[in-house]
Order: C-alpha cells, then sequence, then structure tokens
C-alpha cells in the first residue's frame, strides 16, 4: 500500500494529535523514516506510543513498517481531473481525459489495499456457506459481476437487485455466512441495515467503501477501501464502480486460487451448458 496516499486519504477520519502527526509526516517524510517513534512524537507534541497507534491505525504492523514503506513511497501529489467532460471538448479529448481519469483510480486503489486484511476477507469467504451481497444503484452493479463470477465456479450466493428484497434475504443470515456490502458513502441506509443484521447474528461482515467515518465503517469486520474521488455532485458512479471493481476482482481471484483445479471443473461446466444454446 502507498504510506502516502493512505495518509491522505484518511485524513477526515483522525483525532487532532493524529491529523498533527499527518500533516508532519507528509511535509517531513524525508526525514520521518530517520526518527523513532519517541523522536516524532516530541516534534509533534505527543507521545511514541500515539505514534505507533497511528501507524497502525493506517493498517501497518507498528511504525517501523511504516517507515519502510514511507521510503518506498515514490507518489507524486494528485493531479486533479475533475471536469472530465466539457463542451469545447473533441472526443479525441474526452478519450485522453477519461483513460487518465481511470488510469489514476485504478493506480489508488492498489495503493489503499491493505494485503492482510483481503486476506482475513478472502479466507473467511471461501470458508463460507453462503455470500450475501448487498449494494444498490452502481454499487449494485458491482454485486452483479461478483454473483455471475461466484456461481461460475460453484460458490453459493445470494444477490437481488431490488433493496427490499435484499433486506428480506437478508433475514436469513447466519454465523455460517459472510455479507459483503459495497457503498462508496459507507452510509447508503439498505445497505447497512442489513449489514448490522449479519453482524448482529455473528456472520462475518466485509465492506467496500471509502476511508471515513461512515456508519459502515463502524459494522464491518473488514474494511476494504476505494479512493475518496468523487464530487457530491456526480457525473454518474464511475470511478467508484471501477475501484469497488478492482476490490472485487481480487476476492474472486483468492477464492478461485484456493482450489484452483475445482474452480476449472465448475468453468468448464458452466461452458457446457451455456454452448448447449448455440
Amino acid at each position: 500500500m502507498s504510506s502516502v496516499f493512505r495518509i491522505r486519504e484518511g485524513f477526515s477520519t483522525y483525532t487532532e494529535t493524529e491529523k498533527r502527526l499527518a500533516e508532519y509526516i507528509l511535509e517531513h517524510k524525508e526525514e520521518v523514516v530517520n526518527y523513532s517513534a519517541q523522536v516524532l512524537g516530541e516534534k509533534v507534541d505527543t507521545s511514541a506510543a500515539a505514534v505507533v497507534r497511528f501507524a497502525k491505525k493506517l493498517g501497518f504492523k507498528g511504525y517501523t513498517a511504516l517507515k519502510v514503506e514511507l521510503a518506498r513511497d515514490q507518489s507524486v501529489d494528485q493531479v486533479d481531473f475533475d471536469d472530465i467532460i466539457k463542451t469545447e471538448d473533441s472526443v479525441s479529448v474526452m478519450v485522453r481525459k477519461a483513460q487518465a481519469m481511470n488510469i489514476k483510480t485504478i493506480e489508488q486503489t492498489y495503493k489503499l489495499i491493505n494485503s492482510d486484511m483481503l486476506e482475513e476477507a478472502i479466507g473467511k469467504l471461501i470458508e463460507a456457506e453462503t455470500i450475501y451481497l448487498f449494494g444498490v444503484g452502481g454499487s449494485g452493479i458491482v454485486c452483479d459481476d461478483l454473483v455471475n463470477k461466484l456461481i461460475r465456479i460453484n460458490k453459493r450466493v445470494v444477490f437481488n437487485k431490488d433493496p427490499h428484497i435484499q433486506l428480506a434475504a437478508a433475514a436469513h443470515i447466519t454465523d455460517r455466512d459472510v455479507a459483503v456490502g459495497i457503498s462508496y458513502s459507507g452510509n447508503t441506509k439498505e445497505v447497512n441495515a442489513a449489514m448490522a443484521h449479519a453482524e448482529h447474528v455473528g456472520a462475518y461482515t466485509v465492506g467496500v467503501t471509502q476511508m471515513s467515518k461512515s456508519k459502515m465503517s463502524k459494522i464491518c469486520d473488514a474494511l476494504l477501501h476505494v479512493p475518496t474521488e468523487e464530487k457530491e455532485l456526480r457525473l454518474g458512479a464511475i470511478q467508484s464502480r471501477n475501484s469497488s471493481l478492482v476490490i472485487t476482482d481480487l476476492l474472486y481471484f483468492g477464492i478461485t486460487k484456493a482450489n484452483i483445479s475445482h474452480a476449472k471443473e465448475s468453468l468448464r461446466n458452466t461452458r457446457d451448458i451455456i454452448n448447449e444454446l448455440r
């Protein structure tokens, strides 16, 4: 994960002390890699323990791991690609803007990935009796894509585009299941209601959302973050959809990797029965 990008993304969730630490690290990156936790704490008028806690909040095992990633991080300042569509743009200009936007979105999504959290979520999904998916609007499209993939490898999965039917399905979740909620804002009422019920009955819960103090962030056992890029007034849930698809594809790859021979056989069977229609 990119330490610099992750520090920037989580800023809205920080306490005052954590904001001071974040600002100092971002402004003095080269110096910080040579500081102990004690020295950094003194620089921002806090304790070494607070520095270690902040590193762990960012998803690192400790302050040393954060420093190692800081030393590796070659992140440059973010480029603003707002106003993707303008009346005066030619089609070729629009294409170049869309390409730049999509490349930026994908790169930033991978920078946010916490491999340990992803591995834990994949392990729970592999063991799950049933996987329940929750998402509406653009997030529902992502759920639909994941359902199509999981069905083909013979994984039991439940999803319905109607949010009311999603809630009805949620009533049957047990502690042997896994619930995956997808919400860019983290505050989609229908999704959070289903996820809260899943948590209540003891199911493992995975949230795909931006880094924020959202309701979803308080519910889920595992949080897999997407970049905070889109404005409140959006042309469409394009960037959030694309970044969420990156995360769900990784979950699918992880499930498939656990038993590749079984997945291949299931995919062959799926292909064969579909070929009967041709």
